[in-house]
């Protein structure tokens, strides 16, 4: 690929003035979207901060990860690949082309970061952990927030864990900062357990099925 100064140049305005289309079918496409991977979605600081970590058995935690991690992971035996982010734009469309070219599958639970997570959200989280095969890798954009709801969601839900042992993969250790506004990741493991206190033991998905309202973690 060789583009013209003059054409990166008019690709980097299209950036800044919000008329990129977040396609990649063309060369300036794929140089605008490595541009948006690399300033707006922070890929400069992945490039040596890459927030990894052991959830269980056969399955680990990280932040986005490019190509060239896609394929050390599956050097490392990965099979399957969990993303926490939208399951559309730039970001899912370079993963999805470079799992493709690895044989990697990729799933999708897309949660939020910084508003209470929809019941709906969280039963598919579950539903992808089912379907999930080991070894696999969980990710979002930093590794902090949503992979540590869903790591202490597959404590409790996989393997027993009580909700203080699962509440652990949200920590300071992976930047995860609960007094900040990710902290309402926090309160849907607060409110879980204060049902469990309070009525007995239920299972995390038949809670967040039939009582759990995000309405509550306002």
């Amino acid at each position: 690929m060789s583009l013209s100064f003059s054409q990166k140049a008019a690709g980097a305005w299209a950036l800044v003035t919000g008329r990129y289309d977040h396609r990649i079918d063309t060369d300036l496409e794929r140089w605008q979207g490595r541009l948006f991977l690399t300033l707006y979605d922070h890929g400069w600081l992945r490039r040596a901060w890459r927030n990894e970590g052991r959830i269980a058995e056969g399955l680990y935690r990280a932040n986005q990860p490019d190509a060239t991690r896609l394929a050390e992971w599956k050097a490392r035996g990965i099979v399957d690949v969990l993303s926490l982010r939208p399951a559309r734009g730039i970001v899912q469309a370079f993963e999805t082309e470079a799992c493709d070219a690895l044989g990697l599958r990729l799933l999708n639970a897309p949660l939020p970061t910084r508003v209470p997570p929809q019941a709906r959200s969280l039963l598919r989280l579950i539903d992808q952990f089912d379907a999930l095969r080991r070894p696999a890798l969980i990710h979002c954009k930093s590794g902090a927030d949503r992979t540590g709801l869903a790591a202490a969601i597959w404590a409790i839900h996989v393997e027993g864990k009580s909700v203080q042992e699962a509440r652990r993969a949200l920590s300071l250790r992976h930047l995860h900062l609960k007094w900040s506004k990710t902290g309402v990741l926090d309160r849907v493991l607060d409110l879980y357990e204060d049902r469990i206190e309070a009525q007995g033991p239920i299972a995390i998905r038949d809670w967040i099925a039939t009582e759990y309202d995000s309405a509550a973690l306002l």
